[in-house]
């Protein structure tokens, strides 16, 4: 991670939900089935050559979390409509992880072992490919032109709850050009580090 040492200590409660940026690495947490959070991408993904992967831990999540993608941003609020809104995902469980296309049904399943570990789901021209700590593990065909990517312990369905600790998160396209003023390297954004992000 760099430099952990050169990192802002902060943390922020939503709702009953809260983050907190603690030894570099972002906690997402949400304590009751009744809270909720997500951490998404801004932008609306359509162009192939985009990929979204995030190294975490997911050990304390309690049902399911998600690095995913949706055909929208949803609200802030809980809501029993998130299922029809998901695209190409991997579901995330504390021991196991699982490859879901886009009309949500099982692809592959994997097991985790304790610590972090990082899941990428890149956009190609027809498919989407997943990869488990650098290794592809699946290729689904792609069905949505359009796509928002996210990373969630729990996205304000009824019955999820727990904790994702996220090392880093890396965007990367070929129109994506980063320039970043910081103390420690590149996948270490959360602290002190500003990120412009300047279309080539």
């Amino acid at each position: 991670m760099g430099d952990k040492g050169a990192f802002r200590e902060s943390s922020k409660e939503i709702g009953g939900a809260s983050y907190e940026i603690k030894d570099g690495e972002l906690i997402l947490s949400s304590p009751k089935a009744t809270d909720g959070i997500i951490l998404y991408y801004k932008e609306e993904v359509n162009d192939p050559g985009f990929s979204f992967e995030a190294k975490l831990d997911s050990s304390g999540i309690v049902n399911s979390g998600y690095v995913t993608t949706t055909k929208t941003m949803t609200p802030p609020e809980q809501s029993n409509v998130y299922n029809p809104l998901r695209l190409g995902q991997f579901r995330l469980k504390p021991n196991a992880w699982r490859v879901r296309d886009e009309d949500i049904q099982a692809v592959l399943d994997g097991d985790v072992k304790d610590g972090m570990h990082a899941y990428k789901i890149e956009l190609d021209k027809n498919t989407l490919r997943f990869y488990f700590d650098g290794k592809q593990v699946a290729e689904i065909p792609k069905v949505a032109e359009k796509r928002y990517f996210s990373v969630s312990p729990d996205p304000y369905a009824d019955d999820y709850s727990g904790e994702l600790v996220i090392e880093y998160i890396k965007i990367a396209a070929p129109w994506i050009k980063a320039s970043v003023g910081a103390k420690g390297k590149l996948a270490t954004i959360w602290g002190s580090i500003k990120m412009r992000l300047t279309p080539k």
